[in-house]
């Protein structure tokens, strides 16, 4: 299961200002995003138990959501993907899911650790030439692009 945090709008102009700023910067004009960060944990855990995942340990619930489907960021365009490639170690992943034995009493088989990124720009080629150059390390990272 992904379970995916988002920063509340009204909390998160800067890091999407930043973001916009670096896509700027590789030469890519984005009219709006969102960014999010995203846990896959691989556990047969019930629905209730990544609820409370999502809501009590990942979540800073005054400037934060969680979903445990892809949320719609009320924008056109693609969802980027940026995920540590699974031969590299995680340590963030590793981190969170030792905070899941300790919050569940039960540990997942594993979590790794990634970024979402909803862009509205006008070109998928260009976006996917921008997220090379300026969001992944091709020797650790992968990614992918959908239409959303």
């Amino acid at each position: 299961m992904i379970i995916e945090i988002t920063t509340k709008a009204k909390y998160a102009e800067n890091e999407e200002r930043g973001f916009i700023g670096r896509m700027a910067h590789a030469g890519l004009k984005v009219r709006a995003a969102r960014l999010a960060r995203l846990y896959r944990v691989d556990a047969a855990f019930s629905r209730a138990e990544f609820d409370r995942l999502g809501s009590e340990l990942l979540t800073d619930r005054i400037t934060e959501t969680y979903s445990l489907s892809r949320p719609r960021p009320g924008l056109k365009g693609w969802r980027v993907e940026v995920w540590l490639k699974d031969s590299v170690t995680d340590v963030v992943g590793e981190s969170v899911k030792s905070a899941v034995a300790d919050v569940l009493g039960k540990e997942p088989s594993a979590v790794r650790f990634g970024h979402a990124y909803y862009v509205d720009c006008s070109s998928e080629k260009e976006l996917r030439r921008a997220v090379a150059g300026t969001l992944v390390n091709e020797t650790v990272n992968k990614f992918g692009i959908q239409k959303i």
